[in-house]
């Protein structure tokens, strides 16, 4: 299962590549800081040290079924789930019993993919229903990592909800030059001609190749094959390869043309011609206009032959991504973002793919204000925060949800707390970091310190709840789920301006939340805010019940943990008629959302 064949390499030659390890011949530094990343080990075979987990007959319970995750012959990863009877013991037959063939990931957690012929033949793959997650290092079912709620006890579909296609999803934004290959049952060629493997016994069969595992050097650069011939030359090497248009450099790009290499993978978008893409691979090389291919879904953005605008969800009410892989809508709603102007934002004025920082790869200097000080000539104190609060705090708020964690907004903007004064259904950035404070407490500031914006008052009176407490506590109870996830978030940052006794009673009551990546925010919140240095010594107690606590298990196995935290706590920040009323109001807005 681990042989390369698994997926198939493409014809590196007619496709104009090289491969990673022809550049490391005249760019090995680059090499090198491209093999430290995280785009290098995006996609990789199962064996060896791309496997983070152990596969050492773990188990993982959840929704009435247990995986166990072992190794077979020579090695190989192995995961095997099967259906829970009434006392805890598997009772078949096993819902999945198959080898791991490929690992995506190895940032936030790891994904497992393996061979399964549901119809699409041989050479179909698909991504498991557990994921190791290297942080808690321990494992998670899907459905927990992703925005929806609990499945239903001992149903199969709602187990297996995120056993995902790898050929027609993971593959395109997870490795260099990828070709799904998908074909109709009817066809027997390959996307290149060739002869293929028989046919499956569904619609589609797979046929799936790439130019390289991973994100290497030809995804950004586009196809090196041309430029390698070139730099043989004799007069070619005395010059210098600077300047040769066979290669991209996004480095010499202007700003829109650097971010469009990004965009394929960092900015969910619909192809121009998605049959086309699916059968043989997206045809955008580094250097070109994106907006050729494909255009980046928004908020109003519809399907061919539907007024719907099923992607909707996936913004806040304003327009703003609140997902990750979404940032390059985000960078182009920025004012930063000068269509076509030299002076304009790109991706690479933060990030570098070469630097120093495997992780989110902040260029040298570009951290913080450093990031806009280069262009806005503002004192460190701009807006009488002082150095404690960096431009980030107030203008990339922490509004973004993505793979459990709460992120920065790539979208740049200026808050206005005023203009989401009575309404509760998008985060500002001011009372992310003033977790004690209302809005329009926050938009009462605003002209004490110097910002024109919140003069004259409130845009709209208050709703009543706002009397209840803060912003903060109204989206925990009663916001939509990533409102919910990104309150938990906003607690357990060292700089919010309440004790963290405090905090902790406000989010017992979210480890009960309908949503599993609810309760795995709150869990974790809850062990990360450390006790105060005047409070004494940590509850052995409340460390007892958050070990004994299990965020994926069954309602019954949870709860006395849960009772033993309230016990020891104190009681929720609302009355008993607040929280149900603002418990109702999170059914106003139920999101299902894979990312």
């Amino acid at each position: 299962a681990t042989d390369p064949s698994a997926w198939g390499e493409l014809d590196r030659r007619a496709a104009g590549l090289a491969g990673s390890g022809q550049c490391a011949a005249c760019h090995p530094a680059q090499v090198d800081s491209w093999r430290a990343s995280y785009h290098r080990t995006m996609t990789q075979p199962a064996s060896g040290a791309a496997v983070l987990a152990p596969f050492a007959g773990e188990t993982i319970d959840h929704l009435g079924f247990r995986a166990t995750m072992t190794r077979g012959v020579g090695g190989v990863p192995h995961l095997r789930v099967e259906p829970l009877g009434e006392q805890g013991v598997p009772t078949g037959p096993a819902l999945l019993d198959v080898d791991v063939s490929l690992t995506v990931g190895s940032h936030r957690y790891q994904q497992y993919v393996a061979r399964i012929d549901r119809g699409g033949g041989p050479g179909e793959m698909w991504r498991l229903p557990v994921a190791w997650h290297l942080g808690e290092r321990r494992w998670i079912p899907m459905n927990a990592a992703f925005l929806e709620p609990e499945g239903q006890h001992g149903a199969a579909d709602d187990y297996l909800r995120h056993l995902s296609r790898w050929n027609d999803n993971c593959i395109l934004c997870h490795n260099t030059q990828a070709v799904p290959g998908r074909m109709d049952r009817s066809e027997g060629t390959g996307p290149e001609g060739q002869a293929e493997m028989s046919p499956g016994t569904g619609a589609h069969w797979f046929a799936s190749r790439v130019g390289e595992l991973g994100i290497a050097c030809e995804a950004c650069h586009g196809p090196a094959a041309a430029h390698i011939e070139r730099q043989q030359s004799p007069a070619r090497r005395l010059l210098g390869g600077a300047g040769d248009r066979a290669i991209a450099h996004p480095g010499r790009l202007g700003p829109r043309a650097e971010s469009d290499v990004c965009g394929p993978c960092h900015g969910n978008r619909i192809a121009a011609d998605v049959a086309a893409v699916l059968r043989a691979g997206d045809k955008f090389l580094p250097g070109t206009e994106l907006a050729a291919h494909s255009r980046p879904i928004f908020a109003d953005s519809v399907i061919a032959g539907s007024d719907e605008t099923p992607f909707a969800p996936r913004f806040w009410p304003d327009g703003t991504p609140r997902l990750s892989a979404y940032e390059y809508q985000g960078l182009l709603q920025s004012p930063c973002h000068i269509e076509g102007k030299p002076g304009g934002l790109g991706c690479n004025h933060c990030h570098d793919m070469h630097g120093e920082r495997p992780s989110m790869q902040v260029r040298a200097g570009r951290d913080g204000a450093a990031a806009c000080l280069g262009c806005h000539a503002l004192e460190p104190s701009h807006g009488g925060h002082g150095p404690a609060v960096d431009c980030q705090g107030c203008h990339m708020p922490r509004i973004t949800y993505g793979l459990l964690e709460g992120m920065i907004s790539h979208r740049i903007s200026s808050p206005d707390p005023a203009a989401w004064i009575g309404r509760h259904d998008q985060p500002d950035a001011c009372t992310q970091c003033h977790v004690d404070r209302s809005r329009a407490w926050a938009a009462a500031q605003l002209p004490a310190l110097g910002f024109l914006k919140g003069v004259g008052g409130p845009a709209r009176p208050e709703a009543p709840e706002e009397a209840w407490g803060s912003r903060v506590v109204l989206d925990l109870y009663g916001g939509d789920p990533v409102q919910r996830v990104l309150a938990i978030h906003a607690l357990t940052r060292p700089v919010v301006p309440v004790a963290s006794q405090i905090r902790r009673a406000w989010l017992v009551d979210a480890l009960e939340d309908e949503y599993p990546a609810v309760r795995w925010f709150a869990w974790r919140a809850l062990r990360s805010i450390t006790v105060d240095g005047d409070e004494g010594a940590e509850d052995a107690a409340i460390t007892a019940a958050l070990a004994a606590y299990d965020p994926h298990a069954e309602a019954a196995a949870r709860l006395p943990a849960v009772d033993a935290l309230r016990a020891r706590l104190g009681p929720a920040p609302l009355t008993p008629e607040q929280r149900s009323a603002l418990e109702m109001r999170q059914a106003e807005f139920m999101l299902w959302i894979g990312e």
